[in-house]
């Protein structure tokens, strides 16, 4: 009784696999011709987070958050723009334009790099920029970044 137990068993298994090769096949493809190949499609613009600069200082740079290293567009006022020694321009952006020196509750620091240079506004002026948020943990500094900036809109 044993052996036909173990017989049918092996039976059923081997008609199982059996009927999953005997499946459909697939039809063969037919190759185009490079000839009428389609342009390739730009790819979309990147879409940017729209954040004060109060929501950005308020995201806790020791947690992650979805805020954090994305793309971000930032609007302020200029108050300062230097050039860095390894070619950077920064540009702190506050939210009022009368706010003298670095607060880091109210201001960030936007950064243009030699590979994406851009055209700076006055001080003074108000200003959006769109790139990546960073958070700048360097002795003296521990401040927002939208660094590197990758569009101004003035």
């Amino acid at each position: 009784m044993r052996r036909s137990l173990v017989i049918l068993s092996a039976s059923l298994l081997a008609v199982g696999a059996l009927a999953t090769q005997q499946g459909t096949q697939p039809k063969p493809v037919a190759k185009k011709s490079s000839a009428a190949a389609k342009p390739l499609a730009q790819s979309p613009k990147p879409l940017y987070a729209e954040l004060t600069i109060t929501e950005l200082i308020a995201e806790d740079a020791n947690r992650w958050s979805d805020k954090m290293d994305t793309r971000a567009a930032v609007s302020g006022f200029v108050t300062q723009v230097t050039k860095g020694e390894d070619g950077d321009t920064e540009i702190r952006i506050c939210e009022n334009p009368k706010i003298d020196g670095m607060d880091r509750a109210r201001c960030i620091v936007a950064k243009c790099i030699p590979k994406l240079p851009c055209d700076v506004p006055r001080v003074g002026k108000p200003i959006t920029v769109k790139g990546i948020t960073q958070y700048d943990a360097k002795v003296g500094t521990h401040w927002w970044e939208i660094h590197p900036v990758e569009e101004i809109e003035k």
